[in-house]
């Protein structure tokens, strides 16, 4: 580009060289001064034309840049969901796998924590240290038992009474700044929830709390069978 326009800048010196004489209709220094300004227009249009492509490749630059920013971010998603996921793959397999040792653990009337793992599990998937597990039997429409471990200080779900669980008619619902999780599928007579303060936006591991409160109720039955 730089050479192109050198060469027009000589041209333009050594046209009063070239040119002595002038025509019919011009003089010698019109037609001087018209081929300077017909070099000086070509100059400008090579000028604008390189401008032109200048600006297109600045375009595609921001458009490969725009689009390399939606594919690294698409990536860094497609990461952290796959983390999520194994995430939630791995509570759920210990919880599985530990649950042959959480059914022995009920005829062990000393150890009464078989519900522990259960709790350990909505708190890792709720990101919160703070977890009810609650039973029902909606037919008496008394509550038979809570399992809570140790709550942060200040923190309670007095507000979920047995009135409060049995009027929602749903297997999940917030409230309260609390979400709570009903087991999908009741005994004739008996229900399980999980309680626990939200602590993001969007619930996303409905269906492991599912999971985990069909569970608590499954020992709770085998625990009551045990009993009677």
């Amino acid at each position: 580009m730089y050479w192109i326009y050198l060469v027009l800048f000589i041209f333009i010196i050594l046209t009063p060289k070239v040119i002595h004489v002038g025509t019919s209709f011009l003089t010698e220094e019109d037609l001087e001064a018209l081929v300077i300004f017909g070099f000086g227009i070509l100059g400008f249009l090579i000028y604008i034309a390189k401008e032109k492509a200048l600006l297109r490749v600045f375009r595609e630059k921001l458009h490969l840049q725009k689009q390399t920013n939606i594919i690294t971010r698409d990536l860094s998603d497609s990461y952290s969901y796959i983390g999520e996921m194994n995430r939630r793959f791995d509570i759920v397999k210990d919880l599985i796998f530990n649950f042959p040792r959480n059914a022995k653990n009920l005829f062990d009337k000393e150890n009464p924590d078989f519900y522990a793992p259960i709790l350990e599990a909505a708190r890792l998937l709720a990101r919160t240290d703070a977890v009810s597990l609650r039973f029902v039997n909606y037919r008496q429409k008394n509550l038979l038992k809570i399992y809570e471990g140790t709550l942060p200080r200040g923190v309670h779900f007095d507000h979920f009474d047995v009135e409060c669980l049995l009027s929602a008619r749903k297997y999940f619902w917030e409230e309260e700044g609390c979400v709570v999780v009903r087991s999908p599928r009741s005994t004739p007579e008996l229900a399980a929830y999980l309680i626990f303060p939200k602590a993001t936006n969007r619930i996303e591991d409905l269906e492991v709390f599912k999971i985990l409160v069909a569970e608590a109720l499954f020992l709770y039955c085998i625990e009551q069978k045990i009993s009677s």
